[in-house]
């Protein structure tokens, strides 16, 4: 019988190859987008779920709320006293680790002792030596046992290990880990391979933070309130119970820390957050190790390759009920010599699956194929081996299946409801509610359609706003330089005579933090006669004196730094003059206090710049003070060519006369400010090209609508012609039976359209309105797109010889 069925499908294929290639098709591409959206959202998931004991992994981090000025911060991180004390007092924390960046973890420099070749790496890592204690890697050299419990130890991932050793062995080395704060030997302890498993914490190298220097400041530090600058992480015990133990977190934090943080006039949470869901669930909490996902991105991106496998389903569904009449006498037939109708149903439901794995078989190698695009689209690298992965053959089984039975349940169980004895004497009438049903299926093919495309205009125009926003400096041409150790930094004002010398570089600045760069620092500032509880939380960036004018940043009241100025002169931005509430007249020598080494400290405001957005256009801007530092981090160098190959090797060869110790690296400042929205770039690449392939499969079926209605209708519009009729007035009639459900879906859309866009805007402090173009023009060319579809057809049918059509009448 299967048998039998699979000859009945194989030849209705082939005898209507026009509906059979439109279903096919359709199905094709929808299967693509959808098998690579679910493989891309699978892959998002299972972050850290390697570790045997990861369902008692839990990171410490803290949300923190200014009484002064209400300004609230959910932070990924806590205060290193926290962890000891919590080991101390909880017997449901087993074990704890802390993890810290290097500050300026970006230019850290490693070398192997005894050698000139320097390398710099950003992932690296001080952690307690319990680290390999709450955390599972796979060591190729060494062991973790120990590892790390000696001071000045490190261990290397495979990657590190292979750039300063090669195909040597890397234990019992001795290698150099430097910055701009020291340089300090190491022992290499082990190896451990970075490529096991899949985690939101990717070190490239540890080293144990038992090391002198930024380490032991964070070892002795017993600061409760503020300096929530740690990374970490608890081994609770099997039996805890990870809500009861929250819950105990305000007393504890309140018999330790309530002095400290009403003296900065702070309120202060500790929260739980399970490691598996760092990934996924860390939307608004700031100071991530790395690039973290959201789980609302991936219910966007599982919700278009749902819509998109509709459409392609509901031309399948179309197609197959349009031309029911077709197949009416055969189902007559088979419904006289005593088909149950059970039996059609299964198979007209084994065509529909055998037309899906059809379209399956049809998708895995253009999937394959087009892999590199498609991870072009999600900035990922996956890689696929549908034979291989078992989870990944699952998936486009249960594609197939589904994709199957959606399409053909409908069309199977209308199909074999028709009565033998009315189709058989030739009564057989279309069912008007099968029509209708078509129709509201054409709507919602549009109205997804429509939704799509007025969600890339509105994406577009935000992202265009984001690229031409005044940001209060001028981003264009400038080059950032960092200065990685002692010698670059000493070196800086050497380095800037020598670089202003040439000729395409027109100013040059330095600073410790540069826009697209987070600014860490922070200080409590209040005016005189106030204390830190009344104070405002102010961001403070060092600055060179060449920095504001390299930047552009226009100065609107008093004076850049001088070189005999010290760290107790100070430059406000507006938003810092507003949140003290001082003015452009009055700011200029104001005294203003906060607390440094447990001393008031008096800062003089020398001058008052415009704002300028140092993070994204997500947030808004905050206040911030500038303090002068000879030492910058950074080099910022502005500009005047065409021709930055030839600059960039200029520049380089200066570098390496004057700083031959470290290496010369750089990026383009414009360029990391755009990498602040790589996310928002990302889904704008997917919605642009999905929506394109919704748009090809929505008038697929739209075209073997009009072509089968035009077939249809053949006599008629015969009669018509010989009656007078124009070719116009035919082509006319044709369209507008498709015109009113594309009207329809352009109404019930822009609703929803707007409630979506309006919803996404939200995550930005800079925003668009959503005006009437972005609906006007989707709803304009998605008629011209259905009309230039359908009229194809309807002119075929206008300009037809009506003595063809009526001459077996």
């Amino acid at each position: 019988m299967i048998k039998n069925y699979l000859k009945i499908a194989f030849r209705n294929l082939l005898i209507n190859k026009t509906f059979s290639f439109l279903n096919i098709l359709g199905l094709t591409a929808g299967t693509v987008c959808c098998l690579y959206i679910l493989i891309y959202v699978k892959n998002q998931f299972g972050y850290d779920a390697h570790h045997p004991n990861a369902e008692n992994i839990y990171r410490l981090r803290s949300h923190i709320e200014f009484t002064a000025d209400n300004n609230v911060f959910n932070s990924a991180t806590v205060s290193p006293v926290v962890a000891p004390m919590m080991k101390k007092d909880f017997p449901e924390v087993q074990e704890y680790t802390r993890v810290l960046g290097f500050f300026t973890s970006k230019n850290t420099i490693l070398s192997v002792e005894g050698r000139t070749e320097t390398f710099t790496e950003e992932k690296g890592y001080l952690v307690d030596s319990t680290f390999f204690k709450v955390f599972d890697y796979r060591f190729v050299e060494g062991s973790p046992e120990h590892s790390l419990d000696a001071p000045y130890t490190a261990v290397l991932s495979t990657e590190i290990a292979r750039k300063l050793f090669g195909n040597q062995k890397a234990i019992n080395q001795r290698i150099k880990i430097g910055n701009n704060i020291n340089t300090t030997t190491y022992t290499v302890t082990g190896v451990y391979d970075e490529n096991y498993g899949k985690s939101h914490f990717q070190p490239k190298f540890l080293v144990n933070l038992n090391s002198g220097g930024l380490g032991d400041f964070a070892r002795n530090d017993t600061e409760w309130g503020g300096n929530n600058f740690i990374y970490t992480y608890l081994k609770l015990n099997p039996n805890a119970n990870p809500a009861q133990l929250e819950a105990k977190l305000p007393v504890f934090l309140k018999r330790y820390g309530e002095k400290r943080m009403a003296e900065l006039g702070m309120k202060k949470q500790l929260l739980l957050q399970k490691i598996t869901d760092i990934h996924l669930y860390s939307k608004g909490i700031t100071g991530q190790m790395a690039k973290v996902s959201d789980i609302s991105f991936l219910y966007i991106l599982l919700s278009i390759a749902a819509f998109i496998q509709l459409i392609a389903c509901i031309n399948f569904v179309n197609l197959t009920t349009a031309r029911s009449a077709k197949r009416a006498k055969e189902i007559g037939v088979r419904k006289a010599v005593g088909a149950f109708r059970s039996a059609l149903i299964g198979q007209f439901l084994g065509e529909s699956l055998f037309v899906a794995f059809i379209a399956i078989f049809l998708a895995l190698p253009i999937v394959h194929l087009l892999l590199p695009f498609l991870n072009s689209l999600t900035d990922s690298s996956l890689t696929i081996n549908f034979l291989r992965d078992i989870d990944i053959l699952l998936i486009t089984i249960l594609v197939a299946l589904a994709t199957g039975l959606l399409a053909g349940i409908y069309p199977a169980i209308y199909l074999s409801n028709f009565k033998p004895v009315s189709v058989l004497k030739g009564a057989f009438k279309t069912n008007p509610a099968s029509v209708l049903l078509r129709k509201s299926l054409v709507v919602f093919q549009f109205s997804i359609t429509i939704v799509l495309i007025i969600s890339v205009l509105v994406i577009s125009k935000q992202l265009d706003l984001i690229q031409n926003k005044d940001l209060g400096f001028d981003q264009k041409q400038k080059i950032v330089v960092p200065l990685p150790n002692d010698q670059a930094q000493t070196q800086f004002n050497v380095l800037k005579n020598e670089l202003l010398s040439q000729s395409e570089i027109k100013n040059l600045g330095g600073t410790t933090y540069y826009p697209s760069r987070q600014i860490l620092e922070d200080m409590q500032i209040f005016k005189a006669g106030g204390s830190m509880n009344q104070g405002y939380l102010i961001k403070n960036n060092g600055i060179e004196q060449g920095f504001l004018q390299t930047m552009g940043i226009k100065l609107l009241a008093g004076r850049n730094f001088a070189q005999a100025d010290t760290n107790n002169q100070v430059i406000l931005n507006e938003k810092a003059l507003k949140v003290l509430n001082l003015t452009l007249e009055t700011a200029i020598g104001t005294q203003i206090f906060t607390i440094l080494r447990g001393k008031n400290t008096s800062l003089t405001v020398i001058g008052v710049h415009k704002d300028y957005n140092n993070n994204s256009l997500k947030s808004d801007i905050d206040p911030m003070l500038s303090y002068l530092d000879i030492y910058p981090d950074y080099a910022i160098l502005e500009v005047q060519t065409s021709n930055y190959a030839e600059l960039i090797s200029k520049v380089g060869k200066i570098w390496k006369k004057l700083i031959p110790d470290a290496p010369f690296e750089y990026s383009f400042l414009d360029e990391d400010i755009q990498q602040q929205y790589a996310t928002e770039q990302t889904l704008r690449k997917i919605i642009n090209s999905f929506t394109l392939i919704a748009i090809l499969i929505s008038c697929l079926g739209l075209f073997g609508l009009a072509m089968f209605t035009a077939e249809q209708r053949t006599k008629e519009i015969g009669v018509r012609k010989i009656l007078g009729a124009s070719a116009v007035s035919i082509t006319t009639l044709l369209s507008r039976e498709f015109l009113k459900p594309i009207l329809v879906a352009i109404l019930i859309a822009s609703p929803i359209a707007y409630f979506s866009m309006n919803t996404w805007l939200e995550g930005f402090a800079y925003r668009i309105d959503i005006g009437w173009e972005s609906f006007a023009v989707s709803g304009i060319l998605v008629v011209l797109i259905a009309m230039f579809t359908v009229s194809f057809q309807a002119i075929k049918a206008a300009v037809a010889n009506p003595v063809k059509s009526l001459r077996s009448e």
